[in-house]
């Protein structure tokens, strides 16, 4: 069951955890009430669970934030751990600074994820993804209900977006392309305009604008997203 099972009267909906999701991501948090975020599933692989995708000097770049998984490929997402093994939070934070040092608003909003990284981050995944999208919605003020899953269910009755945003997709430009408004971005006169990227990538370059733009862009992809 996918997002096209939505419906005018479901108001909550299902996503997976997600580390600094792109855009598309962040158009549901902008529209649902409610977000059921999926503890439960077995862990997929090569997901925005634990990636996140930006543009540098050389093009787009994915992130991953290593996962160690206790039950090995039957680990359950609530279970899957960050994994000590590589000084990840380093090599993320010099690509985030590289790529947007001339962004307008990096030194604004640079000391809001600076903390994330200072320290190797441990424990579960899904409790750091959570921590570090809560501190952005409060910077976007987006107000969407979070709960976590208390067991997986296969088959539910509102949107179910736990397998629908995925990179592969967006390498298809999912949505389309021309249904997001361009921004300046600071390689665009190398790259051009390159939407859905990470989330940090639109609060780097459009600041407090961060909100009305993703409100704009959910309008242009409503009928695409099934966004009620």
């Amino acid at each position: 069951m996918s997002a096209s099972t939505h419906t005018g009267n479901c108001h909550e909906l299902y996503l997976p955890t997600a580390y600094l999701p792109p855009l598309e991501y962040m158009l549901y948090l902008v529209r649902a009430r409610t977000v059921r975020i999926e503890l439960h599933e077995t862990w997929p692989k090569q997901t925005w669970r634990n990636r996140c995708s930006i543009m540098t000097a050389n093009g787009l770049l994915d992130l991953v934030v290593p996962v160690s998984k206790p039950s090995g490929n039957s680990t359950i997402t609530r279970d899957v751990d960050i994994s000590d093994h590589e000084s990840w939070h380093k090599r993320h934070w010099r690509a985030i600074c590289a790529a947007y040092q001339n962004a307008p608003f990096f030194m604004y909003y640079s000391d809001l994820l600076a903390p994330f990284y200072i320290a190797p981050p441990s424990g579960k995944i899904w409790k750091f993804n959570k921590k570090l999208m809560q501190t952005l919605l409060d910077e976007i003020a987006i107000e969407t209900k979070h709960t976590e899953t208390t067991a997986f269910k296969k088959e539910i009755a509102c949107p179910d977006l736990r397998e629908e945003l995925t990179p592969k997709l967006h390498r298809r430009s999912h949505p389309a392309a021309d249904q997001w408004p361009a921004y300046y971005q600071v390689f665009s006169d190398v790259h051009g305009f390159k939407p859905n990227l990470s989330i940090i990538d639109l609060l780097f370059h459009v600041g407090p604008d961060t909100k009305s733009y993703l409100e704009k862009a959910a309008e242009l992809n409503q009928h695409q997203l099934r966004l009620g």
